[in-house]
């Protein structure tokens, strides 16, 4: 029982830290996006590079990336649009493979408990010399609690994995979106003014 403890354990962990990572992560974004929108209703293209400069958030990133672009608008600008799309990917589902490794194990941990403590319970049996179904059925169902801890945390933990990687993938596709519209608005915009628009290369 105690390697389920320990699984249960890590994969809270990573469950809790991942939802509060998310969920500020999602926040961040939006204020950022607001900001940005705002700047850019205003007309004021400069306070948009600033903006997107000074944010740390993992948007930020796809956003400096978008200014590139719109400065030089060839396929390997895109392409470093792209490369920022599957960083903020990775960065999202970080340690999310240790609860679908956990999920993938856990009933298989538990079974084991359960095999052991079966084979356990018949050695028991034998070496003191008792018998009789009540004794076996004592030691089986004892046994069987760690397939039902396994089968439990198992489940728990593909759940949670799929659940935060669907959420992942609908931030990480909605952030890109947006980095592509603000890319293609500040160069339709450049092209109306008529002159390049200095913007903040991606860093």
């Amino acid at each position: 029982m105690y390697p389920l403890l320990a699984c249960s354990i890590v994969s809270l962990g990573v469950v809790l830290e991942r939802a509060w990572a998310l969920w500020g992560a999602s926040r961040r974004a939006r204020q950022l996006q607001r900001m940005v929108a705002a700047a850019l209703s205003d007309g004021d293209l400069g306070d948009v590079s600033s903006i997107v400069r000074r944010d740390p958030s993992l948007l930020a990133n796809l956003y400096r990336a978008a200014l590139t672009a719109a400065e030089s608008p060839h396929e390997d600008s895109w392409r470093l649009m792209q490369h920022r799309h599957n960083a903020t990917v990775r960065s999202l589902k970080r340690h999310l493979w240790l609860v679908g490794t956990i999920g993938s194990l856990a009933p298989f941990i538990g079974l084991l408990g359960t095999v052991l403590g079966i084979v356990r319970a018949f050695e028991n049996m034998a070496a003191t010399g008792s018998g009789g179904f009540a004794v076996v059925a004592a030691g089986i169902s004892e046994a069987l609690v760690a397939t039902a801890a396994g089968l439990l945390i198992g489940v728990i933990s593909i759940f949670f994995y799929n659940a935060f990687n669907v959420r992942v993938s609908t931030m990480a596709n909605e952030w890109k979106e947006w980095a592509e519209e603000l890319a293609v608005n500040l160069a339709v915009r450049r092209v109306r003014e008529g002159s390049p628009t200095r913007v903040v290369q991606a860093r």
